[in-house]
């Protein structure tokens, strides 16, 4: 038979309470930390980063083919220059002709380039807005995340204090129970709830009804007594 005063009695509801609370407690901390809204927006942010490195090498790539076009109209323009002063000092119709034909020839090639050119320029305007537009999903995405990590940090800042006061005083008030009856509540605080009180013929501890035969002998017994729950061995405080 466990035999403790109705202080000590009191001393071990107490801790078994603080008990409790530090273990929701310990459930919302492990819950604020494994923010679900965190996470999703560091995989949002990440795949923004993939979109804006891909959307950086389309630019580039269309920038470098747009410089190789311009070169290549360059080179095309000066051909026809070249050909347009060599129209003006051939004599012959059939250097003529064939000057022309080249002219001919060149100018279609121009005309091709510059079309091609526009085009990519295009394109160019569109993947550069593509940057913009994904520049600015990263910084909305990135003032979210703050928040949510500043948030996140001002809930596990509260929970943390909140142990600490709770494990403070649940401390105090292990430290002031007999010995014995340390060594018992931590054998039982194993197994799972270590103290409990009767709701009805009820235990509190596992919700289990007690035997009204057992629970008539149990309310029986003296003051100083400490039975257990026939359910879950959990100290009864009467």
């Amino acid at each position: 038979m466990i035999i403790a005063s109705e202080k000590q009695q009191e001393l071990l509801l107490e801790v078994g309470k603080l008990d409790l609370s530090i273990s929701r407690v310990e459930v919302e901390l492990a819950n604020a930390e494994r923010s679900e809204t965190i996470d999703s927006l560091r995989t949002r942010l990440l795949a923004t980063s993939e979109n804006l490195l891909q959307a950086h090498a389309t630019s580039e790539n269309l920038s470098g083919e747009i410089k190789r076009i311009a070169s290549d109209v360059e080179l095309v323009e000066q051909r026809i220059i070249r050909d347009n002063e060599k129209a003006k000092q051939v004599s012959s119709e059939r250097e003529q002709k064939a000057v022309n034909q080249e002219l001919d020839s060149l100018k279609a090639r121009l005309t091709s380039l510059e079309d091609s050119e526009l085009s990519l320029m295009e394109s160019l305007e569109m993947a550069n807005e593509e940057i913009a537009k994904i520049t600015q999903q990263r910084a909305a995405l990135n003032v979210d995340l703050e928040a949510e990590l500043a948030k996140q940090q001002g809930q596990t800042l509260t929970l943390r204090a909140q142990h600490t006061e709770l494990s403070e005083k649940r401390n105090l008030a292990f430290g002031k129970l007999d010995e014995e009856l340390q060594k018992l509540y931590g054998r039982k605080a194993l197994r799972g709830i270590a103290v409990a009180q009767t709701l009805g013929r009820d235990c509190s501890a596992c919700r289990l009804s007690i035997n009204a035969v057992q629970f008539e002998a149990m309310m029986a017994e003296p003051a100083d007594h400490l039975p257990t729950c026939p359910n879950c061995d959990a100290m009864i405080i009467r």
